[in-house]
């Protein structure tokens, strides 16, 4: 028989671990929703996005963005300005659904790491700025991808099952 302590201290403990599953479940389908968002923006507008995507990076000199990323800009990616637009709506499209279905998830939210690092470049704002909503979902993707948030109520949790070795859950 066990003491009445030790079990209290046992049902805390999975009330602490179901809180914690809960919140990473939360963290993922919140960052899901914010790039769906973003995205369905981008496909919906009159105006094609590579359009809107060229008059923000034409600002990229103006912000005072790091002088690689400003001559990266400038040198490889307004001059195929199309080609950018769709592989930037690629990518939170997929990481989109990767976050929203918890499938492969920990490729989603290195995904959605890259995209949100790439704003932060773009806008000259770093992670020690205070005023970065990009830094802040960038963190956010770092705990959905180190924790193997999809392993909760989501499609990785099967996956991690079948193939148990496999990084990508």
């Amino acid at each position: 028989m066990t003491a009445p302590d030790e079990t209290a201290g046992r049902s805390a403990s999975n009330s602490f671990q179901s809180t914690s599953r809960a919140l990473l479940a939360f963290l993922r389908i919140y960052l899901g929703v914010i790039l769906f968002i973003t995205v369905l923006g981008k496909l919906t507008r009159d105006t094609p996005f590579a359009t809107e995507m060229l008059g923000f990076l034409n600002g990229v000199v103006r912000r005072g963005a790091l002088s690689w990323y400003t001559e990266f800009v400038q040198q490889v990616v307004i001059p195929h300005a199309t080609l950018f637009s769709y592989l930037v709506m690629t990518g939170e499209l997929f990481a989109a659904i990767s976050l929203l279905t918890g499938t492969v998830t920990r490729l989603g939210a290195l995904v959605a790491m890259s995209l949100f690092l790439n704003y932060m470049l773009a806008k000259a704002r770093m992670f020690w700025s205070p005023d970065s909503e990009d830094a802040a979902v960038f963190f956010i993707a770092l705990v959905v991808c180190l924790a193997r948030a999809g392993r909760v109520w989501g499609v990785d949790a099967f996956l991690a099952r079948r193939w148990p070795r496999a990084w990508l859950w």
